[in-house]
């Protein structure tokens, strides 16, 4: 597993019977940045109309679209030392854009939403089963904790990249180990008010990737793409620039032995 992270979200209704999954969307960034800005729009538009159904079923969560590769950058520390670097985790045919995440009463339906996703038509959206984790402490109490704000802060998603073998391979009391620690950050940032949602992911042989082929599916068992390491998990945080955003990614346990590649997120609130 990539990254154990320790989840809260907000719903409308709880419901013990749906599955939570995570909708991620790879599309050619080329594709957009030709595009005129009639084009542009129009897209935009298509994700604000899918984007407002999904809220009204009740069942969506976080979501957000991601500003382009050529702002990420990507943190590891070894030994103590943090080494950071300009560009995403890894270069793909397709990039991540965005994300939505859902409650799903099948991965059938969950299959049904990612389809209707404007991506689908020109690119692929993997499909991962989020993770339930057990013990996750409670979410703080909101009014305790320091009110951030995009007047002061800017949203940047944090990417969880390591070897899932390497989890298999750990005896439970190493497993448990890293999960406190996972429980300690979360709890840290949330504390400061930094956090704003945070998912684990299944592992990637429990994904499936879905495209749209002259508006017919095409769906495959897999992730988007093989990579040497996986991703495991996010955390969205509020953080006042880049360099605050690389100080809380290089604290996150999945550092140390994978990479963490740090995102802005994209403010699309024209287009709520």
């Amino acid at each position: 597993m990539g990254g154990v992270v320790v989840r809260h979200r907000g719903r409308k209704e709880q419901r013990t019977h749906v599955m939570q999954y995570v909708l991620l969307i790879y599309a050619a960034e080329s594709r957009f940045a030709n595009s005129t800005p009639a084009e542009g729009a129009a897209v935009m538009e298509a994700y604000g109309t899918y984007t407002k159904d999904l809220f009204a079923t009740g069942r969506a969560g976080d979501c957000a679209a991601l500003e382009p590769t050529h702002t990420a950058t990507s943190v590891r520390v070894r030994e103590g030392k943090r080494a950071v670097k300009d560009g995403p985790f890894a270069e793909t045919r397709e990039q991540l854009g965005g994300y939505y995440t859902i409650d799903a009463e099948s991965a059938d339906e969950a299959l049904a939403w990612a389809e209707k996703i404007p991506g689908a038509k020109h690119g692929t959206i993997e499909v991962r089963p989020i993770m339930a984790v057990g013990g996750a402490p409670a979410p703080a109490d909101a009014s305790k904790r320091p009110a951030l704000s995009k007047d002061t802060h800017k949203e940047y998603l944090l990417l969880l990249y390591e070897d899932e073998r390497a989890w298999v391979s750990m005896s439970e009391a190493e497993q448990g180990a890293i999960f406190g620690r996972y429980m300690e950050f979360s709890k840290s940032i949330t504390a400061t008010g930094q956090f704003i949602a945070g998912e684990p992911l299944a592992p990637t042989m429990q994904a499936r990737s879905i495209s749209l082929d002259e508006n017919k599916r095409v769906v495959r068992d897999g992730p988007f793409a093989e990579t040497r390491e996986q991703l495991g998990g996010y955390y969205r945080v509020w953080a006042k620039n880049l360099d605050e955003a690389v100080a809380i990614a290089a604290k996150i346990p999945a550092a140390e032995t994978g990479t963490v590649e740090v995102r802005p997120v994209m403010d699309t609130s024209a287009y709520a």
